[in-house]
């Protein structure tokens, strides 16, 4: 047996806890016992809750008891796969902690300060992505919901929905992202708005444009009115579907019946601190009954 292969044989047995205390101090002066070390002391500080280095090294023990006893163990193999094992569990949790996430819930509103000085709002059930090692090389943010970014001047920045990609140098724009729908409204400086259909819209202050289901709107719009922000969520010809989304996710409803009136349009606010308020505003101006038990919203025809 070559000097390799004894060294293969101490490392899977120092795994499997086999080895003597004398085997084992032998065996902690090779190379191979402080090539694992240098690889389990750098998974250690990760310090990610679910990295679980004994869950590890107890399915890596199954594995080699698993081996047919008639067959020549090849432990060597049992070496790069527990190398391996921890590397890739190591480089999943170093990327997965270089991420930061923020979330919105049902009417909540979040202020978020970029490591650039940027600054986002985040609407209610929002989510907002960005790799914090990366940012300063590349601004890039995955969004789904709603958002309005007071960007600083620098390298380009991205917003990256599921619809499209929205791009500035240095601006104020807001941008709204559901299901086949993607909306960005410019409120200084330049946006430079992709769609799904890779189709380039330029919308410089007071410019918006609209994707919905592959039908794409531009209007102009007052910047100084108030918005969401403001607490007041307004819409410009809107389809009413995403405004009936918009009022479910302010104020924790469910909606019934929203079909019935997919081709209708709603140009218009609701309140964001009063449901009966809110109700009121949008399906009186849609002439649109309504029924409110607890939390359920029952729509039908007049």
């Amino acid at each position: 047996m070559n000097s390799e292969e004894h060294k293969e044989i101490d490392l899977a047995k120092w795994l499997s806890g086999e080895l003597s205390p004398e085997e084992k101090h032998v065996f902690e002066q090779t190379d191979a016992y402080k090539t694992y070390s240098k690889i389990i002391n750098a998974t250690e500080k990760l310090n990610d809750p679910a990295y679980d280095e004994e869950a590890v090294l107890a399915k890596i023990k199954e594995k080699i008891a698993a081996q047919p006893k008639v067959r020549k163990l090849k432990f060597r193999y049992v070496y790069t796969a527990a190398a391996s094992v921890i590397i890739l569990f190591g480089l999943y949790f170093f990327l997965k902690n270089s991420t930061i996430s923020h979330r919105t819930d049902f009417g909540q509103q979040l202020a978020i300060n970029l490591p650039d000085g940027s600054e986002v709002k985040l609407n209610a059930k929002s989510t907002l992505d960005y790799d914090k090692d990366s940012w300063s090389n590349d601004r890039t943010l995955h969004l789904d919901g709603e958002a309005y970014f007071k960007v600083t001047k620098g390298s380009p920045f991205k917003v990256i929905t599921d619809e499209g990609t929205v791009e500035v140098l240095g601006t104020e724009f807001n941008v709204d992202i559901n299901t086949n729908f993607l909306e960005v409204q410019c409120f200084s400086g330049k946006v430079n708005v992709t769609n799904a259909k890779k189709e380039a819209h330029i919308l410089t202050k007071g410019k918006a444009v609209r994707t919905y289901n592959a039908t794409v709107t531009n209007w102009t719009f007052n910047t100084s009115e108030e918005t969401w922000m403001s607490g007041l969520s307004s819409f410009t010809e809107m389809p009413l579907l995403e405004v009936l989304d918009a009022l479910e996710d302010q104020y924790k409803i469910t909606i019934k019946n929203k079909e019935v009136f997919a081709e209708e349009r709603f140009t218009g606010r609701f309140v964001n601190d009063s449901l009966d308020v809110a109700l009121q505003t949008v399906f009186e101006a849609m002439d649109i009954d309504y029924e409110l038990n607890t939390n359920i919203v029952t729509l039908s025809k007049k």
